[in-house]
């Protein structure tokens, strides 16, 4: 066995210039074969160590790989935060446009607008058969319109056999708006 470099040049080449251990590699491969398998070959059988030579190509594709990924992740965060900005701004303005058509139309003005309503559907509900009464009023109940829902089921006379569900439709609507629903 000849002496070759030790374990700890062996180390520093292995480390710093693959191209030079693997020069040596070969070297001692063929003119010392023991030499080669006490000190060089644990370094290539080693799993933990990097193996092969670094090739600079891969280092750039994987380089690219990780900048894409990243970018990618980035504007994908950036479009989540764009989109529950905008989703909560959009209820904000809505709440904004409420209070300003509550200043601007008081509850008062509405009143008197519903009356003239009223009078003019009373003769629409003359034609109206009780039936139609109490459809028209669930309709306008399903559509959260408790108003004109109760101006229809109040349309309707104790003799139609409608009446009691309608009066139980009128109760339903007294809590429908207590409640906000």
């Amino acid at each position: 066995m000849s002496n070759g470099p030790s374990k700890e040049d062996l180390e520093f080449y292995w480390q710093n210039s693959r191209q030079y251990f693997d020069e040596l590699a070969e070297h001692y491969q063929q003119a010392d074969p023991e030499y080669y398998r006490t000190y060089i070959k644990p370094f290539y059988d080693n799993p933990f160590r990097s193996t092969g030579k670094k090739n600079p190509t891969s280092v750039k594709s994987r380089t690219k790989f990780i900048v894409i990924a990243v970018l990618f992740l980035v504007a994908a965060g950036a479009g989540a935060v764009f989109f529950l900005i905008s989703k909560s701004t959009d209820t904000v303005e809505k709440k904004f446009e409420e209070k300003i058509n509550k200043m601007v139309n008081p509850p008062e003005e509405k009143k008197s607008e519903e009356k003239v309503n009223e009078t003019a559907n009373e003769e629409d509900t003359k034609d109206l058969s009780d039936e139609d009464k109490y459809i028209i009023g669930a309709k306008y109940i399903s559509e959260k319109k408790y108003d004109k829902a109760v101006y229809y089921l109040k349309r309707i006379p104790p003799t139609s056999k409608r009446y009691e569900e309608a009066q139980q439709l009128i109760k339903s609507v007294k809590y429908l708006k207590k409640y906000n629903k």
